[in-house]
């Protein structure tokens, strides 16, 4: 055999659950070589090169601190220097990343961690997916439920990808690392559930869903988490409802297009700016808006993402307090800067339908350059009409907070102040009574004349 072939024994469970054109996937129960299938995982040695996104594939970003954690929890002490044992044992797998937006290497994080105590150190079995392996099932005393799992090591066909279980191994592979800094012979096998071919490579659909099953379903992680990942799992299939159509929108905002691309937060990972919205947030705040896009013509989803990030970038540019994130070094933004405040993002979008209605009693297209400084203005009017830019710039945290837009039923105050300022009145000396008055006045106009404009259209 050559020496490249590589054969595990394997377990090979059976599952009356599984059905139809699924029926003949095949999966088994396995221990892996922690240090082999970092190796197999981002592609080394049949690959030149790693691939960085062989490494991401469906992964969310990695929570380093909890990376840390889990190696201190295998050694059972406390590791110091860690920025720097990721840097030294971590670069060649996620520095090419660094670049992204809403990325960073090497991560930052506390120089010290720190660990639970444990008699016996154990994981639970992490979820891979092999594409270019073969499952030879075999009797063992006429029993079924054995096999060898075989695979050539240098085939280019070959792709190990990780469904469930990153953080467990990357901490795994510190764990050893800094282990074989004293005990070279040191090894670290983990228990390992291997699916073989669900998906074709580089099309990780029911690695998706199995991921959002798990971790989402079974048990519950940050709603942002797992929200890039609904589109992932539907594969080529388009939107059926607003709430998948919201989550392709908020997706490619925070990937693609607009002024918040890197910036919206999924928590807990670090990915994004802090107090920055997050995608949860954002694709609730889009859904409710998607009947609006809709019956005034922007049916597509490039449209409706398109007018969505130029109404962020109107909004942003009219506050006075635009900042563009870095292009390769992630800088926090002033901690005065509520403009970028979830609670302040969705109170704008709210204020959609009168974007809309703004730009069609002018006769402009809703998508254009000419509609993106219409909207500046108009919600640089309405700012300042609401009493919220000093000297052309949106008033500080401070100044927020005391006028009681942080607090109980602050969000409510802001988006009737919003919305009471859109129709051109300086609303900032009325009582909050009137407020709320004039700005369901001012929703009600800009519904009616939508709907007048549509029924003549």
């Amino acid at each position: 055999m050559p020496e490249s072939i590589k054969k595990i024994s394997v377990i090979v469970p059976q599952n009356p659950f599984v059905l139809g054109q699924y029926a003949d996937r095949k999966h088994c129960l396995c221990v892996l070589d922690v240090e082999e299938l970092m190796e197999w995982w981002p592609g080394t040695p049949h690959s030149p090169h790693r691939d960085p996104n062989k490494v991401r594939a469906i992964q969310r970003s990695l929570d380093w601190k909890r990376v840390a954690q889990i190696a201190a929890y295998l050694l059972q002490k406390e590791i110091i220097d860690v920025p720097q044992k990721l840097d030294k044992y971590f670069r060649e797998f996620y520095e090419p990343q660094k670049n992204e937006p809403g990325r960073e290497w090497p991560p930052r994080i506390t120089s010290v961690v720190g660990y639970e105590p444990s008699e016996y150190r154990a994981f639970s079995n992490v979820l891979i997916h092999v594409n270019g392996a073969e499952l030879n099932e075999k009797k063992i005393n006429g029993e079924q439920g054995a096999g060898d799992l075989i695979f050539d090591r240098n085939d280019k066909k070959l792709s190990f990808s990780v469904i469930d279980g990153q953080h467990r191994i990357n901490g795994a592979y510190l764990a050893i690392k800094l282990q074989q800094e004293t005990d070279k012979d040191a090894k670290l096998e983990l228990p390992a559930e291997v699916f073989l071919d669900l998906d074709e490579r580089g099309k990780p659909k029911l690695q998706a869903q199995i991921f959002i099953d798990v971790n989402f379903y079974q048990k519950k992680v940050d709603r942002s988490l797992v929200a890039d990942l609904f589109p992932t799992a539907r594969g080529e299939r388009e939107s059926k409802n607003n709430k998948e159509r919201a989550q392709d929108i908020g997706r490619k905002l925070m990937l693609e297009t607009g002024p918040l691309v890197g910036m919206i937060q999924i928590p807990g990972i670090k990915y994004g700016y802090k107090d920055v919205i997050t995608l949860a947030t954002l694709n609730s705040a889009i859904e409710d808006l998607l009947d609006t896009l809709v019956d005034n013509g922007l049916l597509g989803l490039d449209d409706q993402t398109n007018f969505l990030a130029q109404c962020l970038t109107a909004w942003l540019n009219a506050s006075g307090r635009f900042e563009k994130p870095g292009s390769s070094k992630k800088k926090e933004l002033d901690p005065a800067n509520v403009a970028y405040q979830g609670r302040v993002l969705v109170s704008v979008l709210t204020l959609v339908p009168a974007m809309v209605w703004r730009l069609k009693s002018h006769k402009v297209k809703l998508v254009s350059d000419q509609a993106a400084k219409l909207l500046e203005d108009f919600l640089s009017a309405a700012a300042e009409n609401a009493g919220l830019l000093d000297k052309g710039v949106f008033i500080d945290k401070g100044k927020f907070k005391a006028r009681g837009f942080l607090g109980s039923g602050g969000i409510a105050r802001f988006r009737d102040l919003l919305w009471a300022s859109v129709g051109g009145k300086e609303v900032k000396k009325m009582k909050e009574d009137k407020i709320t008055e004039v700005a369901e006045s001012a929703k009600a106009y800009v519904s009616k004349s939508l709907a007048k404009q549509e029924s003549i259209k």
